[in-house]
């Protein structure tokens, strides 16, 4: 660090770097070819020599990182804030080594005072604890925490938002536990409890892996599965309902109807009325028996 003549103090780019370094954000600098000048951290993503005189300066993000399709990011990123003037804000994932990572990346446009572009000013924030933590708030608005399953806001939603873009025709497959309020009843509420658990436990090992499995309410659950005919849905069914669930050696049953909704124009609420029929529909058979 030098003074001029007037007895100001001048900075120059190592010392910069230097007092920037005890800052746990790393905050680098690039020049308008996309070059980093300086970067006060290297974070572990980086591709090096291993050497102790490597350095980060010169380089471009598709010459340092690791990860191509972030580095390719970066450089696009970098060349778009050249061109426009505007800077940018973006969370990138990364994983290395058996790790996720998420990264928040902060870069501006830097101007001289003729007011033309000279670089860009960028700040790496590592933000995995946040992403993760709205992660799980938002697995945990979406899932019904006793099966684990989608929950009816999940539901309302795929219908709402996902269902005109899945591969029709769909089957919808509405089941319900057979007898809970007696079973309620006889063995407690925590045994009843443990019933809709397990039934939802079967429902997902009987159908197949595109299936949407959903808690809709009470001891009720949807199934939606996409590209599937009427044949498959009850074969599905009867897969899951010989199943069965058995506690404490008490054998528990549940009972299931379909429909299959053939385009997004269908009315959604209509097949499932259909479902729900012949559901209860093959309760009242059970009754009888």
């Amino acid at each position: 660090m030098k003074k001029n003549r007037k007895g100001n103090f001048i900075y120059d780019v190592d010392f910069i770097e230097h007092i920037l370094k005890d800052l746990p954000s790393n905050i680098f600098f690039k020049d308008t070819e996309c070059r980093y000048v300086f970067c006060t951290q290297y974070w572990r993503h980086l591709k090096t020599d291993e050497s102790d005189d490597w350095t980060i300066k010169g380089k471009t993000d598709l010459e340092v990182r690791v990860d191509k399709e972030n580095a390719r990011k970066a450089y696009e990123e970098d060349k778009k804030i050249l061109k426009t003037g505007r800077g940018t804000e973006y969370v990138i994932e990364i994983n290395q080594d058996g790790i996720t990572e998420y990264l928040e990346i902060i870069k501006r446009p830097v101007r001289d005072k003729n007011n033309e572009i000279i670089g860009i000013v960028g700040l790496i924030n590592d933000v995995t604890d946040k992403v993760l933590m709205e992660m799980e708030i938002k697995k945990r608005a979406n899932t019904d925490m006793l099966t684990g399953l989608g929950n009816r806001d999940s539901m309302m939603r795929w219908m709402s938002e996902v269902l005109p873009s899945e591969q029709f025709p769909i089957g919808i497959v509405i089941t319900d536990c057979d007898r809970l309020k007696e079973i309620n009843d006889t063995y407690g509420h925590i045994t009843g409890d443990e019933f809709i658990k397990m039934t939802g436990a079967v429902l997902k090992e009987s159908f197949p892996e595109k299936a949407k499995i959903f808690r809709s309410g009470g001891d009720e659950f949807l199934i939606a599965i996409p590209g599937t005919e009427l044949d498959e849905c009850l074969a599905y069914m009867d897969k899951a309902e010989k199943k069965g669930v058995d506690i404490n050696g008490c054998n528990m049953n549940f009972s299931s109807g379909a429909s299959i909704i053939r385009s997004p124009e269908e009315d959604i609420k209509k097949v499932m009325h259909q479902a729900d029929s012949l559901m209860y529909l093959k309760k009242k058979k059970k009754r009888k028996m």
